[in-house]
């Protein structure tokens, strides 16, 4: 049952980084001015970098949770 509860978890948290990431590309598009929109790339970059980490841990708690091994590591938490 909490292997089930912590997926839940994984799949909202890779939801809401897919919709992160949408939302920091649209803000980053609408600026008016070209300088503008380079400036907030500069900002654009690292915080789309930290949203995909956090993606790529999700998926792989993922895949070390449902691997054959993974009741026991799973029990030794």
């Amino acid at each position: 049952m909490l292997q089930f509860a912590i997926s839940l978890g994984m799949v909202l948290l890779c939801g809401g980084g897919v919709a992160m990431l949408a939302v920091l590309l649209g803000w980053q598009e609408q600026a008016a001015a070209p300088d503008v929109r380079r400036q907030r790339l500069l900002l654009l970059v690292p915080a789309a970098s930290g949203v995909l980490a956090l993606l790529l841990l999700a998926v792989f708690v993922l895949m070390m949770l449902w691997s054959p091994q993974g009741a026991d590591l799973l029990a030794s938490l």
